[in-house]
């Protein structure tokens, strides 16, 4: 499957290739009448573009720096210099997360058979509020997905294993209202898991829209950290 068309899946439990790294509380004990808890991913809290972006820069900035310390200031010095500007971009940043959304895990949705809990938490609309949703109320759950294959080497030959990614997740409503859950705060694999257990009426959608941006995020956010590790190192080893 190619098509960004809606269709439908019929997606088993047990299928690894989908909920392989689906956890939570209460996962082994599920039944009909379970009312499950899904808390927040917290190392996955992400603030807006603009302030992603900046926090990066300084980083580079420190990264760039720290050649010309390198050069024209004593060793110790310089060392002390990068890693307390490092540090203190990453304390700001880690103050700015916390201030926008709060220490640790935090509970971002509530499913159970009859109805679907939402925190604000748990939605990109962030000026809204926690919704309660009735199971009635809900035309279709839209999930955005993508597979890849992963090539296994073997004597004899090799194997071809899929695995399912999901990038994203749209509640629309009978009324024609839409609620689209961050991906970034929210578990997905954890929900589809207990949408597809309680049955609710799901869609799926093969393409990346949804994901992506949430993923330059974090591989800017993957570049700037091993900007400025290298250049702590570089000083450090400078030292001898």
């Amino acid at each position: 499957m190619t098509s960004m068309a809606r269709h439908a899946l019929n997606i088993d439990l047990d299928d690894k290739t989908w909920f392989r790294y689906a956890a939570f509380d209460g996962k082994s004990s599920l039944r009909g009448s379970s009312v499950t808890k899904l808390d927040s991913l917290p190392a996955l809290a992400l603030l807006s573009s603009s302030a992603e972006t900046f926090f990066a820069f300084l980083m580079f900035a420190i990264w760039i720096f720290s050649y010309y310390l390198q050069a024209n200031v004593a060793p110790l010095l310089a060392f002390m210099i990068v890693l307390g500007s490092a540090l203190f971009v990453f304390i700001a940043k880690r103050i700015a997360i916390y201030r926008k959304y709060g220490f640790g895990s935090q509970w971002v949705m509530t499913v159970s058979k009859e109805k679907l809990e939402v925190a604000k938490l748990a939605q990109k609309n962030k000026k809204a509020k926690t919704l309660t949703i009735k199971k009635s109320d809900i035309a279709e759950i839209v999930f955005n997905y993508t597979m890849d294959k992963k090539y296994k080497r073997q004597l004899g030959g090799g194997t071809v294993k899929n695995s399912a990614r999901v990038h994203a997740c749209e509640i629309h409503l009978k009324n024609g209202e839409l609620i689209d859950i961050d991906s970034m705060r929210v578990g997905l694999f954890n929900l589809l898991y207990l949408l597809v257990f309680h049955e609710y009426p799901l869609v799926y959608r093969y393409c990346l829209s949804g994901g992506a941006g949430g993923a330059l995020i974090l591989v800017l956010r993957l570049l700037s950290l091993s900007a400025v590790a290298s250049a702590v190192a570089m000083l450090f080893f400078n030292l001898k």
